[in-house]
């Protein structure tokens, strides 16, 4: 028995060393793993997630799009419930990409741009709701803002349908933190339609402002429009193409103004344009017809446009147009990136009338 009992406390002793040098060799292996792995991180995912898009599917390596030149395209996702319904586009002093949303927030975004200044990312995303002019976040019929432009001094104008009106904020970095100011606007803007009144202001080089109006018809069929600055206010109008209407504008520094026009059929069928007015056709009384530079529908990446927004570049100027999904799991929000190169820049006659 002594000798049964030695035997087995000399087996136990063997199990032991060897059960010990497997959890040794398997802690050692498992260092070694760890250090092949890449370390973890704390950051959290993005606000926004960007993928690239064909914007013409069939011919996914196609640039040319009658007058621009395609740099970029995304389509932009989030989980974030505030992302979404984007009715207006600009860029910021700070460089940053701003938007606003049809309910009532502001986004902004960071840049990152590559060789030629190719969009390829948008980065440190901020989202705030916009104020009223007591400090309180824009709710029920205060919310829909439809227009953005940014004037001479980086302030940012927004202007809003339900209840009619345009809103002055702060230059960044303070803009999504600003309390607004009114700023007057013409008093025939009342009796537009509640869902067709500013769709697109454009701030021009001299001081004045143009506002442009979605279906507010004139009897010949044209739409209201006004040139403002601080001494007068003036009318003219706009002519889209059939079955379009105006969704946004945005001058270039020489004054030409970029239109955006939009075109739904009932069916989900849609279509934009871009077109280009001439400064010297910004008068009292003018009755506008852009030329068109961009037409985009089916099978092209035709969706619910409605910003647009304009950067000076060496080449010419950097164009970018912006969907507005409606919050609807039917619609994307788009994101495109053209050139007008200069060349393309030329004298138009596109005024018709007065």
């Amino acid at each position: 028995m002594a000798l049964m009992r030695f035997f087995l406390r000399s087996m136990a002793q063997v199990r032991t060393k060897f059960l010990l040098a497997i959890l040794l060799a398997g802690a050692l292996f498992c260092s070694e793993v760890a250090c092949l792995l890449p370390p973890k991180t704390s950051e959290s995912p993005p606000l926004v997630d960007l993928s690239p898009i064909d914007v013409d599917p069939k011919h996914p390596e196609r640039a040319e799009f009658d007058a621009l030149t395609l740099m970029s395209a995304f389509h932009l996702s989030s989980r974030d419930k505030r992302f979404g319904g984007l009715s207006g586009l600009s860029i910021g002093t700070d460089g940053r990409l701003y938007a606003i949303s049809d309910h009532g927030y502001w986004l902004s975004a960071r840049m990152v741009q590559g060789q030629n200044d190719v969009l390829v990312n948008l980065v440190d995303w901020q989202i705030a709701p916009l104020l009223t002019p007591s400090g309180t976040p824009v709710t029920a019929n205060l919310r829909d803002a439809e227009a953005l432009t940014r004037l001479k001094d980086g302030s940012f104008l927004v202007a809003f349908e339900g209840i009619h009106r345009l809103w002055r904020y702060a230059a960044p970095p303070l803009t999504m933190k600003s309390v607004p100011n009114t700023v007057q606007i013409p008093a025939e803007i009342s009796r537009a339609p509640a869902n067709g009144g500013m769709e697109g202001i454009a701030s021009l080089p001299d001081g004045r402002l143009l506002i442009l109006t979605e279906e507010f018809a004139n009897p010949d069929g044209s739409f209201k429009g006004w040139l403002t600055d601080a001494e007068r206010t003036v009318e003219l109008s706009y002519v889209p193409t059939r079955g379009f209407h105006v969704t946004d504008c945005a001058a270039l520094d020489n004054g030409d103004v970029l239109v955006l026009e939009r075109r739904y059929v009932p069916v989900g069928i849609l279509s934009a344009r871009v077109t280009l007015v001439k400064g010297e056709d910004l008068r009292p009384g003018a009755m506008l017809m852009g030329k068109e530079l961009l037409k985009l529908e089916q099978p092209l990446a035709a969706e619910n446009y409605e910003g647009i927004a304009v950067e000076r570049m060496a080449k010419g100027t950097v164009i970018f147009v912006i969907s507005d999904d409606n919050y609807s799991s039917f619609e994307q929000t788009l994101l495109l990136q053209f050139l007008l190169p200069d060349a393309a820049n030329q004298p138009l006659t596109s005024h018709i009338g007065p």
